[in-house]
């Protein structure tokens, strides 16, 4: 129960944050690939003394154990899967893990869900490229065709209840304005 309770409130963060999660993955098990070179501490190239990190660890079934720390000391837990689509990589991501307020009354873990995020991987080496969602791109593009990929919007919040096949399509369609210029991350040598 407490799992499904810390999962369940990590989509509240994510909500908050302006994502777009997904019911469904974003991938299928055929999709799936593991690579270890993405393995190790990554640290956000650029001039600070405390960039941020993402921290892949072997996980269950192909995946990987992922701590991302941010530059303000925040830290969030997934279980992220690297997939290929065609000839392009992705990482499908879901919180594992969440500190939820200590007076929030548990009811409102009872009606929220983990969401799937997804970024695009255009390299692993010899930096790691990693391009986020253009969510602000999707949530008008689902505004101006709302059949175009199934969805329900909620107030202010959009969740995605495409299939992963129409996921999977979309996606396609869409990578040249999906998503955002890729960040750079450096492996960080011990």
């Amino acid at each position: 129960m407490r799992t499904r309770v810390l999962l369940l409130a990590a989509a509240l963060a994510l909500l908050f944050s302006a994502c777009i999660p997904s019911v469904h993955p974003f991938y299928t098990e055929k999709d799936v690939v593991f690579d270890a070179r993405l393995l190790g501490e990554w640290l956000a190239k650029e001039d600070s003394s405390e960039p941020e990190t993402w921290t892949f660890e072997p996980g269950d079934d192909k995946g990987y154990k992922l701590i991302v720390r941010e530059r303000n000391g925040k830290k969030g837990r997934f279980a992220a899967r690297l997939f290929k689509l065609k000839n392009e990589h992705f990482l499908d991501l879901i919180p594992t893990e969440c500190e939820f307020a200590p007076d929030q009354a548990d009811l409102v873990g009872a009606a929220l869900f983990p969401g799937h995020l997804l970024m695009r991987v255009p390299q692993i080496e010899p930096e790691l490229q990693l391009a986020y969602c253009d969510y602000d791109w999707l949530e008008k593009f689902l505004k101006a065709n709302p059949k175009s990929l199934a969805h329900r919007k909620q107030d202010d919040a959009t969740v995605l209840t495409a299939t992963t096949r129409e996921l999977q399509r979309f996606v396609l369609k869409h990578l040249g304005e999906m998503f955002q210029e890729p960040g750079t991350m450096v492996k960080k040598r011990n």
